[in-house]
């Protein structure tokens, strides 16, 4: 049987996929589609999806919607704003530019691992999510190099702030999460609590706008749902994960997800993607020091 240790990285790598592939398909599927409009199909298809798989295993007899506040709380943070701030960020900067930026949230996460929840780190494993966070940097700073007849390099760079919107957005999300499976929480119910909430808020605003509902360009849309799909099963590994490991360990880990999408793009869509040597150079600083998170993170 395979150790607690063990289970928390592969559910956190398994999360990263699924996320990678998630935000690939998002990025191919907002040519013709708004962001916006990606959002709520997304979470919609995410809150079908864990919704009607929390209600097959919960007990209606004794769920207290109350007791689960900090997942409400944690969909607000993400996939809410986590997601909207992530997808206005590809749409203007690409795939491999915002989603490293992004995946600095495991400094926002281990920040609260620290200081609030108790948790404790090593030098070497802070090392590590500072060069998670360094790679990170190297990778967005190539937006300069995006060309764009509509965009200047000032715009380009207030650009920069959806990711790190993003980042600071997924990071609360995660040690919220965490926080509430401190007791003997079901991930898939968590993760569906999340999702609702998030689903709820971004249709408060969504159904407003009657042309939202009528923007999806069809071939995009195929590519939406598909992205829906995947992005469901990405909580419940990252809620497995949480439950059987330590924040400071899962956090960085889960910011393997910029490797996933570096392959990803350009196996898939390289045209439209930014490729040269800074970023394959900071995706690589990112990856030693997830490693070096994931091996040295913890005090025993």
């Amino acid at each position: 049987m395979l150790s607690d240790s063990t289970l928390s990285v592969t559910y956190s790598l398994l999360s990263s996929l699924m996320f990678a592939f998630t935000f690939v398909f998002v990025k191919a599927g907002t040519k013709n589609t708004s962001s916006t409009a990606a959002l709520w199909l997304t979470l919609s298809i995410n809150t079908l999806t864990l919704g009607l798989w929390a209600l097959w295993k919960i007990d209606v007899h004794e769920f207290r919607l109350l007791d689960w506040w900090p997942f409400i709380l944690a969909g607000i943070f993400a996939p809410l704003l986590g997601r909207f701030f992530q997808f206005l960020g590809m749409a203007r900067l690409g795939a491999n530019i915002t989603t490293p930026l992004t995946l600095t949230h495991p400094l926002v996460s281990i920040g609260f691992a620290l200081i609030f929840m108790g948790e404790k780190a090593t030098t070497l494993g802070l090392t590590g999510a500072f060069l998670v966070l360094t790679g990170s940097i190297i990778v967005g700073l190539q937006s300069s190099s995006v060309s764009s007849s509509a965009a200047s390099t000032k715009k380009i760079n207030i650009f920069i702030l959806y990711p790190l919107a993003a980042s600071f957005s997924y990071g609360t999300s995660i040690a919220l999460r965490k926080a509430g499976l401190a007791a003997d929480t079901d991930p898939v119910i968590a993760a569906a609590i999340t999702t609702v909430t998030s689903w709820v808020i971004a249709s408060l605003f969504a159904f407003p706008n009657t042309n939202i509902l009528k923007s999806y360009n069809l071939e995009d849309l195929k590519i939406l749902i598909a992205a829906g799909i995947l992005s469901s099963f990405g909580p419940i590994f990252l809620m497995l994960a949480l439950k059987t490991g330590s924040l400071v360990i899962v956090a960085p880990l889960a910011a393997t997800t910029p490797l996933f999408t570096l392959l990803i793009s350009y196996l898939l869509i390289r045209t439209d993607e930014i490729f040269n040597r800074w970023i394959v150079f900071g995706t690589i600083i990112s990856f030693i020091g997830i490693c070096l998170s994931t091996t040295y993170g913890t005090t025993h």
